[in-house]
């Protein structure tokens, strides 16, 4: 809680003289200015740091995190998928009738050394992801960079980006523009793109920059701190200085918790009956990030064509009992997902998809599942499991052995599908070995796999569910799947996104799965402003977990 003083005590309150109030002596007690904790807070386990630059980085959590702490976006994409202006360096974007010409107007920001962020800066970043070519990880999201015909510099606060057609303008701003950070070119301008990604782990390239706080050290590998930038133009940071402990797990983030070395960490849920162990903790939820979860099919391995078969597709979704993962895999910290917008927040879901959301139970249909399987012709065999044309209803699903919670998942889908004749095999496997095998025309089956928007924050589907879509991981191929989502980034209106997610529930191109919540606990004595100051792309509400 922050005391609040009158101006003739708040010297002597600030200097920690005891004063009088109400007939009572009170100390004032200053709230904490520094915070030591993980990353990826809330979102998923610890992550190692190992970039400091825009553009030319994997795109990890943890590397975006500690990014978006020294260098701001021109659009800050707030928690409710919405621009936040306040947090962002553009002032305001106008749109031409035609929905080709962005205009977008700068604030009055400063970087580190004093010099103006201009609109040069903001151009140099588009430049920059131009160059990287497919070396940049997020290349295609919003359509960037391809889609943009040109841009130019009206004024030091102005710049004016063309696109070769019309699109959503809400698309764009929330899956391109979100994608543009400007970037100190004046300091970078001596170095090639292939330098830039050679010193993309330097401290030295980070010296001047324009967000909240400026690096203090960095040791490779274990430990990372920022202080507070004096010169941020944006509103003044509530920690003096944020620090970072590169652990190997979350388990080891836990302990430190317990110990009183981080003042900030979750528990994870196959720790949850431990979590009384920091009961002296204050508590918040996180929403997990803005992700779904699912099951990637392999629509081009011959071993496994039957799930080509809308029906059989359909058959495996209604007999996932979601209820029943969120309490004993997540231990009640989850929601039901039923398409790939998220839930939670639901700013982007049909009304279809809500209904379902707020009754789960009308997706989860064991006995019409295998009405659905005897339609497309598979029939109960020996041992319960279905076959057909003397093929054996079953298939191999790659499990993340990076995460106890994960396998639970997956051993409560093998019981759900063998109930309705389905034989599920389980392989756990290292999450880069199971990424590696996901290739259009390779020999897997099916792989589970948690998708994250950032920065693509406009649910769109493209790259994902269209044909040849970059990260189509399992060839999946429909005219009028690609037709929804063309439509949901170049229409205007929320009415076009509402028909790709509710007719990808209706086909599955993906099996969805529930999205799991995280514990957040935090010391007593940090406020709430503070602990979100330490958390990435993730709401955390107060609570009593």
């Amino acid at each position: 809680m922050v005391l609040r003083l009158s101006s003739s005590i708040f010297a002597l309150a600030m200097a920690g003289v005891l004063f009088f109030s109400s007939g009572r002596i009170l100390a004032a007690v200053p709230e904490p200015h520094s915070l030591t904790t993980v990353t990826s807070v809330g979102l998923s386990p610890p992550m190692n740091v190992n970039s400091l630059l825009p553009v030319v980085n994997n795109d990890s959590s943890a590397n975006a995190q500690i990014i978006s702490l020294m260098f701001r976006p021109l659009l800050w994409i707030g928690t409710n998928l919405t621009i936040d202006w306040k947090e962002s360096i553009a002032k305001s974007v106008s749109v031409s009738a035609n929905r080709r010409t962005f205009t977008i107007y700068l604030k009055n920001w400063k970087w580190s050394d004093g010099r103006t962020v201009t609109a040069n800066d903001t151009l140099a970043c588009l430049h920059l992801i131009r160059k990287a070519g497919v070396r940049y990880p997020n290349a295609g999201m919003g359509g960037m960079p391809n889609i943009v015909e040109s841009a130019k510099v009206v004024n030091q606060r102005t710049l004016i980006i063309t696109l070769k057609r019309p699109v959503n303008p809400t698309w764009f701003e929330l899956n391109g523009l979100s994608q543009l950070f400007p970037i100190p070119s004046w300091r970078w301008k001596a170095y090639s793109t292939n330098d830039l990604y050679r010193l993309q782990d330097n401290p030295a390239m980070v010296t001047v920059v324009d967000g909240p706080y400026k690096l203090q050290r960095f040791t490779l590998g274990r430990n990372i701190s920022f202080v507070r930038n004096p010169e941020y133009s944006g509103s003044r940071p509530p920690l003096r200085t944020l620090s970072f402990t590169m652990v190997t797990s979350d388990a080891n983030a836990f302990w430190a918790l317990k110990s009183g070395k981080l003042q900030v960490g979750m528990i994870p849920h196959y720790l949850y009956a431990a979590r009384g162990m920091v009961n002296n903790l204050r508590t918040c939820v996180s929403n997990g990030g803005y992700g779904f979860n699912y099951i990637a099919l392999n629509f081009t391995n011959p071993s496994v064509a039957f799930l080509r078969n809308v029906r059989v597709r359909q058959a495996l979704s209604l007999a996932i009992n979601q209820e029943q993962i969120i309490q004993v895999a997540f231990h009640g910290l989850g929601v039901p997902g039923f398409n790939p917008v998220p839930t939670n927040p639901d700013t982007y879901l049909s009304p279809e998809m809500k209904h379902l959301v707020a009754y789960p139970d009308l997706a989860f249909q064991p006995e019409k599942a295998k009405e659905l399987l005897r339609e497309a012709g598979w029939r109960t065999g020996k041992g319960g499991i279905r076959f057909k044309d003397g093929h054996r209803l079953g298939f191999t699903m790659m499990v993340p052995d990076t995460s106890q919670t994960l396998v639970a998942v997956a051993e409560l889908l093998q019981s759900d599908w063998e109930k309705i004749g389905v034989d599920l095999r389980l392989r756990m496997m290292p999450f880069n070995l199971e990424l590696a095998k996901m290739h259009p025309k390779g020999k897997w089956d099916s792989s589970m796999i948690v998708w994250s928007y950032n920065p693509d924050y406009y649910p769109s589907g493209d790259g994902i569910f269209n044909t040849n879509g970059g990260t189509n991981y399992g060839g999946y191929s429909n005219s009028l799947m690609d037709q929804l989502i063309r439509d949901s980034t170049e229409k205007n209106g929320l009415n076009f996104l509402y028909q790709y997610e509710n007719y990808a529930y209706e086909q599955q191109p993906v099996i969805f799965l529930p999205y799991p919540e995280y514990i957040v606990k935090y010391s007593q004595d940090l406020s709430h402003e503070q602990v979100r100051e330490a958390l990435y792309s993730v709401d955390c509400v107060p609570g009593n977990k």
